[in-house]
């Protein structure tokens, strides 16, 4: 079962075209407290949440896109190690494990895309400390686990879920969930709200390329162990979730308007 695109699929529902986008928001903070028993590529971290950002109203959206951005135009190149980079990398393009991440830019103006990930803002919010989709902060965690909201297909809605989940899709605080459910096309078409106690950081989503210069292949998923990750201009940081159960009193909670 995945939700890569933003919906859960059973075996018979194709997926939808790939999603993409998020706003970068910093802040000094404590060590994080852990709150998800799992385990993840960097063996020396576990997932956790911070505890004392600002409130979400005082923050602009984090991995949406705004109309004003968009994919860079950069030059792929494969060095001599067969390793894929940008003729002109930066820094900035690669997480701590070495993942060249696809570029964007632009400006933060326009409407918000809901749906879709920024991708370096989507590395930020589901690496370690998660954060909230909506706005870079904590998302919402009581004894359950951490708040994860998913859209799901026809015939799922009754909650009954099986099996793991491979997501791209962050956790919410309820301020932002509130905001998504109202703004997100995909949420407005059927949902189901989860509380998450393990969720494996596993691999990543993108445009794998061919060291023979052959077409690159896109939208394709490869796990941290498979050789090709060296070759992947990835898009989205992907977790499973393995332990969790459904929420069935947030939802209703949060039928209200925005505060």
């Amino acid at each position: 079962m995945n939700d890569l695109d933003g919906v859960i699929h059973t075996d018979a529902t194709p997926p939808l075209p790939p999603a993409t986008a998020w706003l970068n928001w910093t802040a000094e903070v404590p060590p994080p407290i852990p709150t998800l028993a799992s385990q993840m590529r960097r063996p020396a971290a576990s997932p956790t949440v911070r505890t004392d950002l600002p409130s979400a109203a005082a923050r602009p959206h984090f991995v949406a896109p705004f109309n004003g951005e968009g994919r860079s135009a950069v030059e792929v190149l494969i060095d001599s190690s067969g390793r894929i980079c940008y003729a002109d990398e930066r820094p900035t393009d690669r997480d701590v494990d070495g993942i060249l991440i696809e570029r964007w830019e632009g400006e933060l103006t326009g409407s918000v895309r809901w749906g879709h990930h920024v991708p370096a803002r989507q590395f930020m919010a589901m690496d370690n400390p998660v954060k909230c989709g909506g706005c870079g902060g904590q998302p919402d965690v009581d004894e359950r686990g951490i708040l994860w909201m998913l859209n799901v297909e026809p015939g799922l809605h009754d909650g009954r879920l099986a099996g793991s989940i491979l997501t791209a899709t962050p956790p919410f605080c309820r301020r932002d969930a509130r905001r998504a459910i109202q703004g997100c096309d995909l949420l407005r078409e059927g949902i189901i709200a989860l509380r998450v106690t393990e969720a494996d950081i596993v691999g990543i989503r993108g445009t794998v390329y061919s060291p023979n210069g052959e077409t690159p292949l896109r939208d394709q998923v490869v796990l941290f162990d498979e050789p090709t990750i060296t070759r992947v201009v990835a898009n989205q940081l992907l977790r499973r979730l393995s332990a969790y159960t459904t929420d069935e009193t947030t939802l209703p909670e949060l039928a209200g308007p925005l505060q």
